[in-house]
């Protein structure tokens, strides 16, 4: 019995509040490894995804090559660019501040949506922005931060994630949520351990960072394909909002794991994008 618009809404809403805490895990294991070479890192994040899913693919008799290929490709390309800048900048700076400035990159999808493609934005969604965007200034508080430069890397990789997502929901319409993944872990993986071998400086982890390796790679793979599945099952404008859950869970596993209690001006910030991603999601369904 197919399901209705209302069920795979709900669908949709539960896969993404389960890839917002597969995202979260993911970054506290970034975060604890981040005395690893970043491009190991990145190689262990796609090893699940390189090792499982072809074998998922082939037992559910679905071709491994999918059918829109250049968009296939261009979403591997931008998940690429997005895992090294998000994962560099979580490796410098405070986790929490790293997952609240990823969390922009709705308001990046309309600001480009606008410049690009010459979509009329509302004046309600200016003001939206705006809110965010000081919310951004009090998260990053430049001038008073050494860290500055990881903190420019983890906007480029925001607005690299606009892409990233708008590429997931175009291809719902052409391919399995498993071929989408499956092209994301390769590309990543290929090309980080070509860097890796390139560079020369692989490290032998101990048991623990071994363990915390193969965790990574285990939510990751959980995290893209439930991330795939709720833009196949719901509308981006919907679930999307569920994303910035991660800002949440970030401040307390930063707390537990890590001892790290952000202080008023990223708390502050961070709601502040909170509350700008609601009331760009009311804005969109009135």
């Amino acid at each position: 019995m197919e399901k209705s618009g209302e069920d795979k809404s709900n669908v949709g809403i539960l896969m993404m509040i389960i890839a917002s805490i597969c995202f979260t895990l993911m970054a506290v294991a970034v975060h604890f490894l981040r005395e690893l070479p970043l491009m190991e890192i990145i190689f262990f994040r796609s090893l699940f995804i390189m090792l499982i899913v072809p074998l998922m693919l082939k037992n559910r008799k679905i071709s491994f090559w999918g059918n829109n290929k250049p968009i296939l490709i261009l979403r591997g390309l931008f998940g690429g660019f997005v895992m090294v800048a998000y994962f560099y900048s979580i490796t410098a700076m405070n986790l929490t501040d790293a997952v609240t400035i990823k969390q922009l990159s709705p308001f990046f999808i309309i600001l480009l949506a606008g410049i690009l493609l010459g979509e009329k934005i509302s004046f309600k969604v200016v003001v939206i922005f705006i809110l965010a965007f000081m919310g951004a200034v009090l998260v990053v508080k430049p001038g008073f931060r050494s860290d500055i430069y990881p903190v420019i890397i983890g906007l480029l990789g925001a607005v690299l994630t606009a892409g990233a997502h708008v590429a997931v929901r175009q291809l719902r319409l052409t391919d399995h949520p498993l071929v989408v993944v499956n092209y994301f872990g390769y590309i990543i993986g290929l090309v980080s351990f070509g860097v890796l071998l390139w560079q020369g400086n692989f490290y032998i982890p101990d048991i623990l960072s071994f363990f915390i390796l193969i965790l990574l790679g285990f939510v990751g793979l959980e995290a893209q394909v439930a991330l795939t599945k709720a833009y196949q099952m719901a509308p981006m404008n919907l679930v999307s909002l569920y994303l910035y859950l991660q800002i949440i869970f970030s401040i307390f596993l930063g707390i537990l794991f890590f001892k790290e209690i952000p202080d008023l001006f990223s708390i502050f910030g961070a709601s502040l994008i909170i509350i700008s991603g609601y009331l760009n999601y009311r804005v969109k369904i009135e």
